[in-house]
């Protein structure tokens, strides 16, 4: 009996290590970017620094970095009432273009070194500096925002959402607008902001 129990310790003690790397070893191909899931409940916290209906489709909210050190803010955008998370972003901002330039070019290496052999390269439109499409429909981007009238830095995202054509995307797609009919979640008004402009970077990648 004993052989029998240390047999099932020590199995227990191997599934538990292998789930533990394969949680360390979340991210992006596995729909995770800065310890956020696509597709999770977005639960409100200490990090949370604002929330923003951008649309009746989307809410916004800014995180402070735990996870992101190199950037000053975490954007992300969910459904508006379980708050399920459609796309994470993480947003740098810098005084000149030279130096956005450069922080952008070694985001675009380290994920294309990171995660090139599992996510191709696919074409880039817009502000996209490199997009990589990942199993799933999943995207993983670097993109380089100039200023516009609204502000004057240079952002620098690196970001991941579903395409909106693929089949999770549309399914995402689907919950925000069954969740926008519905009534409105509560929501303390010391958790939310100013409302953006809709034309921010995060926003205009809301589904529509």
């Amino acid at each position: 009996m004993p052989s029998i129990q240390l047999f099932s310790t020590r199995a227990l003690a191997v599934l538990c290590a292998v789930a533990a790397c394969a949680t360390a070893h979340a991210g992006p191909p596995d729909g995770d970017l800065f310890g956020y899931k696509l597709g999770a409940p977005y639960v409100v916290g200490e990090l949370t620094q604002q929330r923003t209906r951008v649309s009746p489709m989307v809410e916004m909210v800014v995180d402070r970095p735990d996870k992101a050190p190199e950037f000053k803010a975490v954007e992300l955008l969910a459904t508006p009432k379980s708050l399920t998370l459609l796309s994470v972003h993480g947003v740098a901002d810098f005084a000149d273009e030279t130096q956005a330039r450069a922080f952008a070019a070694r985001q675009s290496a380290q994920i294309a070194n990171a995660y090139g052999d599992k996510c191709p390269k696919s074409p880039s439109f817009m502000n996209d500096l490199v997009k990589l499409l990942c199993p799933g429909g999943l995207e993983l981007s670097v993109s380089y925002y100039p200023p516009d009238a609204s502000r004057v830095q240079h952002k620098v995202h690196l970001g991941l959402r579903l395409a909106p054509d693929s089949e999770a995307g549309r399914r995402l797609s689907r919950l925000a607008e069954q969740e926008s009919t519905a009534p409105a979640a509560d929501v303390d008004s010391a958790q939310r902001g100013d409302k953006p402009k809709a034309d921010t970077p995060a926003a205009k990648q809301s589904p529509q």
